[in-house]
């Protein structure tokens, strides 16, 4: 995903349907229950936002575009949500993102464009295979996925080991901090 976002107007970045999109997430989930649920509610909410916001800091570093990107990060986790469980929540995420996507482009009316097809597509994909740490993918909006997802835990003070490490590491050299 070309990074078209970026030059388009430099004092301001384009991220009008990121905004959207966090804005339906917080509505349809501020009034759900822990009752359940593997993680708060209030977890999944947090670290949707933050992550939404690196993805586009480390999109932009690696010229990636960085609305799709947040997009993608923003519903990451949604899969926990719809489902309450932690275990195979991205492998169950599918479903729930284009159901989700396909509300926002309904809602979206003549003033915010919609999310394309392929654009979906690509968000899906990432999701579906971002809890897998330690392997390696040759899709960089897969790999983005995955580091956002290490480094928020890791900034959020969660304890990280294996896979999201070695991503936390990388992903701060990458940034010229030095990891502790």
């Amino acid at each position: 995903m070309p990074n078209e976002n970026l030059n388009a107007n430099p004092e301001r970045l384009s991220v009008r349907r990121l905004n959207r999109i966090l804005a339906m997430l917080l509505s349809e989930m501020k009034d759900l229950t822990d009752e359940g649920r593997d993680f708060p509610i209030r977890w999944n909410m947090m670290h949707m936002y933050s992550s939404s916001q690196l993805a586009k800091l480390l999109a932009m570093r690696r010229g990636i575009d960085p609305e799709l990107a947040g997009i993608a990060a923003a519903l990451h986790d949604i899969g926990v949500v719809m489902t309450k469980k932690h275990e195979g929540h991205a492998e169950a995420a599918s479903p729930y993102v284009y159901d989700f996507l396909e509300r926002y482009n309904q809602e979206s009316g003549a003033k915010l464009s919609k999310v394309a097809k392929e654009e979906m597509d690509a968000i899906v994909k990432a999701i579906i295979h971002h809890s897998e740490k330690e392997l390696d993918s040759k899709d960089p909006f897969v790999e983005l996925l995955r580091d956002v997802d290490s480094i928020d835990a890791y900034l959020h003070g969660v304890e990280i080991e294996g896979g999201r490490l070695e991503r936390s590491k990388k992903v701060m050299k990458e940034l010229g901090i030095e990891m502790k």
